[in-house]
């Protein structure tokens, strides 16, 4: 059997970084979302007293 190296480097490159773009955009999306609830839902709970 003989060992040969990957001759295209460039698509391992690109995968990774198509792989950190959709992360960075799902934990964007997250971290919106989460903001998106507590401003809307529970700050105004908090801000009337319900919760403390």
């Amino acid at each position: 059997m003989k060992y040969t190296t990957q001759r295209n480097w460039s698509s391992s490159r690109s995968k990774t970084r198509v792989l950190f773009d959709q992360t960075t955009a799902l934990g964007s999306i997250t971290v919106a979302l989460f903001g998106y609830i507590v401003y809307h839902f529970i700050y105004p709970l908090i801000a009337k007293g319900l919760l403390w």
